[in-house]
């Protein structure tokens, strides 16, 4: 039986975007990095753990061969950025609610008299259906973050009621809120990857006459073979780091925007670093720790708008014990 299991999470699709070790290192430095006033339950070493083993739990999702969880699944992992071009919408433009998106890039399509989407789709890859959409990674950091902000909240409301007879139900409200820390730290991390934010995502597709890697092998190297290569890891990434981000606490979306943006703009630097070499030399060790930086300072930023908008009021108590039913 155990073999059978190892067997199936070693099937786990190889798009994965940072092996277990990056989503790790970027979780672990996200969290020491959270101010020293912000909330001591999270620093202690078996929060940590436990959150940044978390991180990876997104993509063993992915190993689960159930459709309707690999069709919402799969596409929250990347957004191929080019995929916008035909339709004409600048990145900066994409409808910040999900469903709104699709409706953006549908009324294009009847406006056009297009009967199928533009983007070329593989039926023998197209196993989860979603290959016609650029990907929806954006909105699922935003709406992530969403819910480790509500985590947050029942934490904060438990601890201002300060009720000895519930604290298992605190307890409980840290425990969730790790779950949710860590699935947003997963994508979080998955944008940092460039390959994650282009359509040249296992090697440079279609034109090409700066002759780019092609091989689709190209993405689990970056995923975790130039990790291994270079023996990156946080204590190496911890030097790269840089003066705090900010993000607004109230509506991220545009400081995630922003953060996915600089990810795309190193598409084409990753594939000069491997037609030159010096991905497996010192310029690539620099190029994948300062990546792996980026994502840990935006998680962090994230981590710490979340708990500062999480303060709830006396309104915020008084509702949640209207509604919590607490010994009834």
């Amino acid at each position: 039986m155990l073999r059978i299991v190892f067997a199936l999470f070693l099937c786990v699709p190889a798009a994965l975007g940072w092996d277990a070790a990056g989503h790790r290192a970027v979780t672990r430095l996200a969290l020491e990095r959270m101010p020293a006033d912000g909330p001591a339950w999270l620093k202690t070493p078996d929060a940590i753990a436990r959150i940044a083993d978390q991180s990876v739990v997104p993509d063993r999702w992915r190993s689960i061969k159930i459709g309707q969880l690999q069709h919402a699944n799969n596409p929250d992992h990347y957004f191929d950025v080019e995929d916008l071009e035909p339709y004409g919408i600048a990145f900066a433009d994409i409808a910040p609610l999900r469903v709104e998106f699709i409706k953006q890039l549908m009324e294009v399509r009847c406006a056009k008299g297009w009967t199928r989407s533009p983007k070329p789709v593989n039926p023998a890859r197209d196993t989860d259906k979603t290959q016609e959409w650029p990907g929806f990674l954006p909105w699922a950091i935003v709406e992530q973050y969403g819910k480790v902000q509500s985590a947050f909240r029942v934490v904060r409301v438990l601890e201002k009621i300060n009720d000895p007879r519930r604290a298992a139900q605190l307890e409980q409200a840290k425990q969730d809120a790790g779950v949710h820390m860590g699935i947003l730290a997963h994508f979080v991390g998955d944008a940092a990857q460039p390959l994650h934010m282009t359509k040249h995502h296992h090697g440079w597709v279609g034109d090409n006459p700066n002759n780019y890697y092609t091989d689709r092998s190209f993405h689990s190297y970056i995923d975790g073979g130039v990790i291994r290569l270079h023996k990156i890891d946080t204590d190496t990434i911890r030097p790269r780091l840089t003066a705090a981000v900010k993000v607004d606490a109230r509506n991220p979306w545009l400081d995630v925007l922003t953060y996915l943006q600089r990810s795309f703009d190193q598409v084409v630097p990753l594939y000069e670093l491997k037609k030159s070499g010096d991905l497996d030399k010192a310029p690539g060790k620099e190029f994948i720790e300062l990546r792996l930086a980026d994502a840990a300072s935006m998680l962090q930023a994230l981590y710490e708008a979340a708990w500062t908008a999480a303060n709830p009021d006396q309104g915020a108590i008084d509702e949640f014990k209207r509604y919590d039913g607490f010994g009834g």
